[in-house]
């Protein structure tokens, strides 16, 4: 699934990036000086210092980290590293200042009908009011001007301290406290009403999945994903139904992460240390977070053949997760979101896996028809135990 947790894999188990700095500029044997910051040369490639390319993965262009950096208060950069974790969309690097590590990030291109800068208020107000709660999550670095991000041309940026920590490691402890964070960012954010605006969408009763997969085997040129499309469309289609049955609709509505997975979690000694990424953030009930998570936090895979893989979540995860979720103090779950738990679930499953898979025909390294026949194993079985899954 999507990810783009601020975490050093220099520093923990399971990294993969390179122990090398990236050009920022193309003069390969000189340093860079703009606005009274001097940046380090390239080092010469070698064997294993340089990554291959990752296909779909936008980057930053020569010239454009320095032209950004020079809006900030960073001194000289010592190192300057592409983090490649998080939306293929949005590029990222590590950069070593006089100041600390930080993480510089432009921001994918916004939603359709709202503008950039109502979106990005919306989601640094989401985050200094966390932060003005001791909530753990990466702090924005402010610019010279005092602003949250910087701004140049149609291309909007934001810097984030780093924080340093390791990967979710599918224990039933750190499932505990990803469900505890949850909960709290819940509870610190209810009645809140940010300025500017959000999308209104989310995995659940979208018309897009539907529509991408009825017609995922034609764009793709690929008849054999046909059926397999056609069946998880319907899945999906009664999974939303019955879930507005169930009143989801009618629920009440708050500030959503509407990304909360492992990838968007910095983890250390056993605990949350900081969530990551708020760009998806919007209104809408908390029960679409605590389904996405539910899912997220307990779903078995085993190699990277998707026909081994377990059919059913590891039900000593989710239990974990809706129980710690459950014990804090005013974030106790209601009969109704728990019975359309597994039916979410369910549509954010098949949500989350149609998305990446209609505009390349792969999940991640993953050929797209074994992803897709996964999947679906995966929702039939949630919903036939739907009652198992909302009695934990």
């Amino acid at each position: 699934m999507p990810a783009s947790a601020v975490v050093d894999p220099t520093m923990s188990p399971g990294g993969g990036l390179p122990s090398s700095g990236l050009p920022v500029s193309s003069r390969a044997n000189d340093e860079t000086s703009v606005g009274g910051m001097v940046f380090p040369p390239a080092p010469a490639s070698g064997p294993g210092e340089q990554r291959v390319p990752v296909e779909g993965h936008e980057r930053f262009a020569t010239g454009e980290i320095a032209m950004v950096c020079s809006h900030y208060e960073l001194g000289t950069i010592g190192a300057v590293r592409e983090f490649r974790r998080g939306s293929r969309r949005a590029p990222k690097v590590v950069l070593e200042t006089a100041r600390g590590r930080v993480l510089l990030k432009r921001r994918s291109a916004g939603v359709a009908g709202i503008s950039a800068s109502q979106q990005v208020a919306f989601s640094h107000a989401v985050q200094e009011r966390l932060r003005e709660r001791a909530f753990p999550l990466a702090r924005l670095v402010r610019s010279r001007d005092g602003s949250g991000s910087v701004s140049i041309g149609s291309c909007v940026y934001e810097l984030f301290e780093f924080v340093n920590g390791t990967r979710y490691d599918r224990t039933e402890g750190e499932t505990a406290d990803a469900g505890r964070t949850l909960a709290y960012f819940h509870r610190l954010l209810a009645g809140f009403t940010p300025p500017g605006r959000a999308s209104d969408g989310s995995f659940h009763a979208n018309v897009l999945v539907p529509r991408m997969l009825h017609g995922m085997a034609e764009s793709l040129s690929r008849r054999e994903l046909g059926p397999v499309c056609e069946r998880l469309a319907s899945l999906y289609e009664r999974s939303g139904a019955r879930s507005r049955e169930l009143g989801v609709a009618s629920w009440p509505r708050q500030v959503i992460h509407c990304d909360f997975h492992p990838g968007n979690l910095v983890f250390g000694e056993g605990i949350v240390r900081a969530l990551v990424d708020f760009d998806a953030c919007r209104i809408g009930p908390r029960a679409l977070d605590v389904a996405n998570g539910a899912l997220q936090f307990s779903v078995t895979r085993r190699g990277l053949d998707p026909a081994e893989w377990p059919i059913e979540p590891d039900m000593i995860r989710l239990a974990s997760f809706l129980r710690a979720y459950d014990a804090v103090e005013g974030c106790i779950l209601s009969r109704a979101e728990l019975a359309a738990l597994p039916w979410l679930m369910v549509e954010a499953l098949i949500a989350e896996a149609t998305m990446p898979i209609a505009a390349t025909g792969r999940f991640g390294s993953i050929e797209g028809g074994a992803f897709l026949e996964m999947v679906e194993r995966k929702a039939k079985w949630l919903m036939d135990e739907h009652e198992r899954v909302s009695a934990l």
